[in-house]
């Protein structure tokens, strides 16, 4: 006999759906918009009601979850196949960041970290005053002369910069192939070492970027974002909404109308997963959406299945999708 809607998600969500049960709950979901609807807006309830008390010594990380999460305008998840919001699991997830810290003496450290909630980003607070929130799966470190005659820094992932202004001396962001100089200026780039593009999104003020491989410089205005190609040595830059590229900041994810192989990649680096998709057109097709740090890579997956046909295997640390 079937199950009434309200049933059919609520032994859902507690896990006690059969297959009958299950091939029943997506066949009901996939049959119309306001059935997702109803779903996500009766999941919302479950996951606020079914939070766990944290430990004591989490107690004000938490809280400032809690108030960031509710107080924030809503984003959407996976708008080209639903447009309706994805609720988070309130989860904290250790971030794998690794840091890497110099000395001038045995008294005065060159950076100061300030440790984020496994969610909200890590930040790294340098001499001058500037902060670098730094990503999942990041190596960061400052050159051991770091505010001398220059401010140099070395990154291999994703960080945001906020460069406290010292005319005389440049703040130089060097990747793998790339040196980005910046004036007083708040930008984000994202360069890990197995992904064969590198973007520079700036928010104020100016930078410029030395390419290997490209004979003319690049300036950036606000706004605006520098894609280099590793494989082929070829750039491009777009206009674009730069606060949407650091959100990640505060533990969301937005990827704007982005090649599904470009968002799995992206999960990839920030869950530390290997994730492997053996459909050929899936990889090509381009989404626009937005996720939760605090979301599981399992849930996000199920919310993908709800809209399109996928499988997926999970074993330890590696994913694979049909």
């Amino acid at each position: 006999m079937p199950f009434a809607p309200s049933d059919l998600i609520i032994k859902y969500l507690n896990k006690s759906l059969d297959k009958d049960g299950l091939d029943e709950f997506y066949n009901w979901i996939s049959a119309k918009p306001e059935n997702k609807k109803l779903f996500f807006e009766t999941k919302a309830i479950f996951d606020t009601c079914t939070i766990k008390e944290p430990a004591v010594d989490i107690d004000k990380s938490w809280d400032r979850l809690i108030n960031k999460k509710y107080n924030k305008t809503s984003f959407n998840l996976w708008k080209y196949v639903g447009r309706y919001a994805a609720v988070a699991l309130v989860t904290l997830i250790i971030t794998s960041t690794y840091f890497i810290f110099q000395k001038r003496d045995q008294e005065q450290p060159v950076c100061q970290y300030i440790g984020g909630n496994g969610i909200e980003a890590d930040v790294v607070v340098l001499p001058d005053g500037t902060r670098v929130s730094i990503g999942s799966k990041t190596k960061f470190h400052c050159a051991a002369d770091y505010n001398q005659k220059n401010r140099v820094v070395y990154l291999e992932g994703e960080a945001m910069f906020e460069v406290a202004k010292q005319k005389k001396k440049p703040f130089i962001v060097k990747v793998n192939g790339q040196d980005i100089e910046a004036v007083g200026t708040k930008f984000n780039v994202m360069a890990y070492p197995s992904d064969s593009i590198f973007s520079t999104t700036l928010l104020e003020g100016s930078v410029r970027l030395t390419t290997q491989g490209l004979d003319k410089e690049t300036m950036l205005k606000p706004d605006q974002q520098f894609r280099y190609n590793r494989n082929h040595q070829t750039s491009t830059i777009e206009e674009v909404d730069a606060s949407l590229y650091t959100s990640w900041v505060d533990g969301y994810y937005h990827f704007p109308d982005q090649a599904f192989q470009t968002i799995i990649s992206r999960l990839s680096n920030i869950y530390g997963l290997k994730i492997q998709i053996k459909r050929d057109d899936l990889k090509t097709k381009r989404f626009t959406g937005t996720f939760y740090r605090g979301q599981n890579i399992k849930e996000i997956l199920e919310i993908i299945r709800i809209s399109i046909p996928i499988k997926y295997e999970i074993e330890e640390d590696s994913i694979t999708i049909y």
